[in-house]
């Protein structure tokens, strides 16, 4: 009976010149839930990743955690226990940019909100958050209405198109009983939104993903149910988790 756990990546570096990477918090995040996992028995035989960073350095984190618990295992080192796939990527940090112009320019209270923020950032906190939620929010909106897309920015559909493709062949049946999936936010959300058969914005969940949260699916009777939802028993405290 196969499992697939979907998992956003650890906390990245958000506050810094390059987000593709994790904080170390972020890998502390990750290598507390391989812990976690492999001490409940839920040991990874197959971990997927997209090829940000980001996510390489949490299935990795991750996976060290595990180790640190059942050791070296033969089945680790194997060339399909590892799969890299480009259809998991989030969407690319110009994208955010040259919508946010593009917005800024037509409409005055985004544009104010942009400003807002680009002085928030840089103390970080729950204002920041804040801030960032609410431009986000009309970012996708604009993007995925899909009337104008800036030159060299990848169209909502197509971003749409490669999710759905990697996540019907990764949740289909498997001889791999436990598969592991790092990922990022804005996927999880698409993916969330069609295996629960949600009629509501896909977007709805992206803001309220933790990093390093775990979204569990078990096949059962041809089809994949889910068994718990952005879930994070391994960070214990309030302090330790983290939504960007």
């Amino acid at each position: 009976m196969s499992v697939v756990y979907l998992v956003r990546h650890g906390q990245a570096n958000s506050q810094g010149s390059d987000y593709d990477l994790l904080t170390p918090h972020g890998k502390k995040q990750a290598f507390a839930l391989g812990r976690h996992m492999a001490t409940n028995g839920e040991i990874p035989d197959r971990i997927i990743t997209g090829t940000m960073r980001r996510h390489l350095e949490t299935g990795e984190s991750f996976l060290e955690g595990v180790k640190s618990i059942v050791g070296e295992k033969e089945k680790f080192s194997i060339e399909s226990f590892l799969h890299r796939d480009s259809g998991w990527n989030e969407f690319a940090p110009e994208l955010w940019g040259s919508y946010s112009k593009l917005i800024a320019s037509r409409q005055t209270e985004f544009e104010r909100t942009l400003l807002q923020f680009g002085k928030a950032r840089l103390k970080g906190g729950i204002r920041s958050a804040a801030l960032f939620f609410k431009l986000t929010e009309e970012i996708l909106r604009v993007w995925k209405e899909g009337k104008e897309t800036p030159e060299g920015i990848e169209t909502f559909s197509a971003f749409e198109k490669r999710v759905f493709h990697s996540s019907n062949v990764f949740f289909s049946p498997s001889d791999k009983e436990r598969s592991f999936i790092f990922t990022s936010g804005t996927p999880i959300s698409l993916v969330l939104n069609r295996l629960l058969r949600q009629d509501e914005d896909c977007f709805s969940w992206m803001p309220w993903i933790w990093n390093t949260s775990v979204s569990t699916f078990r096949w059962v009777r041809g089809k994949y149910l889910p068994v718990s939802i952005n879930g994070v028993p391994h960070l214990f405290e309030k302090s330790d988790r983290t939504l960007f």
